[in-house]
């Protein structure tokens, strides 16, 4: 049964398995994804259904009938959003061979509609993988370096030349950079699954920020936290650099004077697994008091490549919420921030929110 519960949660369609009742039984994180949230329950089942009655009407064949239904290409929406997808609905059958529930899978055809397009208007790009991409780029970047430093050390009292040199110098490392973020980001990444505490990983990540102990002049540091938060399973690095990111962003957010909060609680809601336990969370908030961003920029801020810094890649995002999907969490955002004086909610900055699932009961220490 773990296993399968492994491989539901691994596979890269969506999976949403529901009763007779329309009830969820088992929801896959690609499916928690597409939807844009961190749990499905019936309510949500029924806003779905009622948003897209095609659905209705599959879920329903398919219980009476007995037989699978799929391979229609639609739109699914679900609240503002719009994915297009290829769905089919096969029936759970029980020990009896009678439908005891359905399987709905959903399988984004965002990027195929998007390649397809790029067809027709001639806009084609190349279909390399990153790592080779990656190797093709580092090779004469190697070269570049190479010779920059070399016409370096030739010219060493020429300012001039030390300047040219320079800039070349930090584009080649730039590049370098960028290249390793989009290997990052893309490709496979093996996580430890050991305890870890949540709290401990924030104060590293404060730390390698330069905010703890001491944050520096003109900065003020709020320290939320929830004590009794149990561990979470995951990778101690892998989350530090997550929060360490967060929290950089925060920094840079308020500049030379402001307030950071961060703040820690036990989710209110739960996620079933799927050996019927309750699967419970924790949420860690990193809100700054800075200017915040234009609404139109916040669906764009987990996009590859979208940034508002002037030396940003705008990958660094896009690699915090896989590394929180990896661990089977969800990383958002959100306009509106922390109050610089009282510390408190404001209308004006940004919250950048995570959960992640706790360690089962059974599992901590005693």
């Amino acid at each position: 049964m773990n296993l399968w519960h492994d491989i539901i949660d691994s596979l890269t369609d969506a999976i949403i398995v529901l009763s007779p009742a329309m009830e969820p039984q088992v929801v896959n994180p690609a499916a928690e994804t597409m939807l844009g949230v961190s749990q499905v329950n019936t309510a949500m089942v029924a806003d779905l259904v009622r948003q897209n009655d095609w659905l209705g009407r599959m879920v329903g064949a398919c219980l009476e009938s007995g037989h699978d239904l799929g391979d229609m290409e639609t739109v699914l929406t679900a609240g503002p959003r719009e994915v297009a997808v290829r769905v089919e609905v096969s029936p759970l059958l029980n020990p009896e061979g009678r439908p005891g529930g359905v399987i709905i899978l959903l399988h984004d055809l965002s990027h195929e509609k998007e390649a397809a397009e790029a067809a027709v208007t001639g806009d084609l790009s190349l279909r390399l993988s990153p790592a080779g991409l990656a190797h093709e780029v580092k090779n004469p970047l190697t070269g570049i370096k190479g010779a920059a430093e070399l016409i370096a050390g030739m010219f060493p009292e020429d300012a001039r030349a030390q300047q040219y040199c320079s800039v070349i110098l930090d584009g080649v490392n730039r590049i370098a950079s960028l290249v390793e973020q989009v290997l990052m980001v893309s490709g496979p990444q093996r996580l430890a699954q050991e305890p870890v505490n949540i709290h401990m990983v924030l104060h590293q990540a404060m730390r390698m920020a330069g905010l703890f102990p001491q944050p520096p002049e003109g900065v003020v540091v709020v320290q939320d936290f929830d004590p009794s938060l149990p561990d979470v399973m995951g990778d101690t690095a892998a989350l530090e650099r997550t929060f360490l990111n967060l929290i950089k962003n925060a920094a840079e957010a308020i500049g030379e004077s402001g307030t950071i909060r961060l703040h820690t609680r036990i989710e209110r809601e739960f996620r079933m697994t799927a050996e019927g336990r309750r699967r419970q969370f924790l949420r860690v908030e990193v809100s700054d008091s800075g200017v915040g961003i234009a609404e139109d920029q916040l669906a764009q801020l987990f996009t590859p490549f979208f940034t508002t810094k002037p030396a940003g890649t705008g990958l660094g995002l896009v690699l915090c919420q896989r590394i929180i999907a990896l661990h089977g969490g969800r990383l958002w955002a959100q306009r509106g921030g922390v109050d610089r004086v009282k510390g408190t909610a404001a209308s004006h900055g940004m919250t950048f929110k995570v959960t992640l699932p706790m360690m089962p009961t059974d599992k901590r220490p005693q």
